[in-house]
């Protein structure tokens, strides 16, 4: 594993902490909101896109970023079904009404199969982008 990959691995893991922390010492959602793994998965799949050689290696990229942000949702939300409190992680605008029983498992679910294709597809597009770029711009210049 790369040294880039475990350091967003570790900022996904570590920004979904100061998450839960912030929510459980009571500042509105409103604010905790921007506090986001997504951002930080982001980041990384424009990062990953662009420097791995292979579709393997993306996809492989693609679950590996995914599996922090899995992690720490699943263990907040098992946090909220446990104790019955009420976390960021299951506010409506993220439950999308469903319980937070079903909500944990759909999280555990889609962290080991869709959520991470999807990242890959998102990187296969960025890769594509600019694959596709580069060989114009070395046409062009040629």
């Amino acid at each position: 594993m790369s040294r880039m990959m475990k350091l967003f691995i570790s900022a996904i893991a570590a920004m979904g902490i100061v998450r839960f922390a912030l929510n459980m010492s009571g500042l509105p959602n409103e604010i905790v909101k921007y506090f986001s793994m997504t951002a930080i998965i982001i980041a990384g799949e424009i990062y990953f896109a662009l420097t791995t050689a292979t579709h393997k290696e993306r996809l492989k990229a693609a679950y590996l970023l995914v599996m922090p942000y899995m992690i720490i949702e699943v263990l907040a939300l098992g946090y909220t079904w446990a104790s019955g409190r009420p976390t960021i992680f299951h506010a409506n605008e993220y439950s999308l009404g469903f319980s937070v029983r079903v909500h944990t498992i759909g999280h555990l679910v889609g962290g080991l199969t869709w959520e991470p294709l999807f990242v890959f597809l998102m990187m296969e597009i960025i890769w594509g982008i600019y694959a596709g770029t580069r060989s114009f711009l070395k046409v062009r210049a040629a």
